[in-house]
């Protein structure tokens, strides 16, 4: 079983949440190990089966991908191949004790352009510390739908392979990072929270399963944090064990603030914040600047805090362009700069 063998930086580091607007891998490289923690970027202007629902669930049998990203579920399809498929999970499952157990759901070149350059780019490097991130069981469930556009969530056997499958790739790609000594951090991109409603029983029950996920990836020694870019109902998520809370400041940094009791016992307990300080809408961007962001940011978190927390814009860049991303990075360093100063 893998070991944690790298904490988190004490002060103030910088990194991103996924996606980003190139082309080209080599530029997005580039762009990726420009920031204090280098993650694993996501291009899928290159690639629709880049964007992160596609992405997570590469391999489930009748899915389908559109230019634009969205995902569609041919059932016919799936019922004559998925069992096939389960056994297959089944099988990494019941072996999970060997360390090549979960290989073969890693990212495929076709899914992931970036992930093999990466990982090559982090040994030529000897960098010992890496973020990479897959769209959560919550999101990936709610959001699949069947090509009739029924709700997936409501068939239990989809929405139980498609929690497997996210599991299985998550450990096979952070058990890849380990084997070649690198410490992964690991993001659930979870959006989908925002409709969390912890009176519905089949939400309490995603949760724990969520949490069970969360705690199987930190047996593993892998840093575990979820990334929710809207508003939720932060008490269930500070109750998941999370190492990590990735957040969109604007957002959500004062709603979570307002619940001192649960951030206090969450920070004392070694949890970190990862803060969305860079806003990712294109309005207003001629108008904000690091000096401004900080202000604002700063009213709502004391010093110290803020100096411990990870900064990252509020949500992926795949959206804007190549020069809208270069502005958001330069102002997230702009940013860290003035937080250590």
């Amino acid at each position: 079983m893998a070991k944690q063998h790298q904490s988190l930086p004490l002060t103030s580091s910088t990194t991103m949440i996924g996606s980003l607007p190139h082309h080209n891998i080599d530029t997005a490289l580039e762009f990726s190990f420009r920031v204090s923690i280098p993650f694993l970027p996501q291009i899928p202007i290159r690639n629709p089966w880049e964007f992160m629902i596609a992405q997570a669930l590469e391999g489930m049998p009748g899915l389908e991908i559109s230019r634009d990203g969205s995902t569609a579920l041919n059932q016919e399809v799936w019922l004559g191949r998925s069992r096939a498929f389960n056994q297959r999970l089944l099988h990494a499952f019941d072996t999970a004790n060997d360390p090549e157990a979960f290989s073969s759901f890693e990212p495929s070149n076709a899914a992931s352009s970036c992930w093999h350059p990466f990982l090559w780019e982090l040994a030529e490097r000897k960098i010992k510390l890496a973020k990479i991130q897959i769209a959560g069981p919550i999101t990936s469930q709610w959001v699949l739908r069947t090509k009739d556009g029924s709700h997936t969530e409501k068939i239990p056997e989809i929405s139980a392979q498609i929690y497997r499958l996210v599991l299985a790739r998550a450990l096979a790609m952070s058990r890849r990072l380990f084997s070649d000594g690198i410490q992964p951090i690991l993001f659930l991109d979870e959006p989908g929270l925002f409709a969390l409603t912890p009176g519905n029983p089949k939400h309490l029950v995603s949760l724990q399963e969520l949490k069970l996920m969360i705690q199987a990836l930190k047996k593993e020694g892998v840093i575990m944090g979820i990334h929710c870019c809207s508003h939720t109902h932060w008490a269930s998520i500070f109750s998941l064990g999370l190492d990590i809370l990735s957040i969109d400041t604007a957002q959500s940094l004062k709603a979570i603030t307002q619940e001192p009791a649960l951030l206090d016992s969450f920070l004392l307990s070694g949890g970190r914040l990862s803060l969305g300080v860079v806003p990712t809408t294109r309005e207003g961007m001629s108008e904000w600047n690091a000096k401004n962001l900080y202000h604002s940011v700063r009213s709502l978190i004391e010093p110290r805090r803020l100096q411990e927390s990870i900064l990252t814009p509020a949500c992926g860049l795949a959206l804007h362009d190549a020069k809208d991303a270069e502005t958001i990075l330069e102002t997230l360093l702009e940013f860290q700069r003035l937080v250590v100063s």
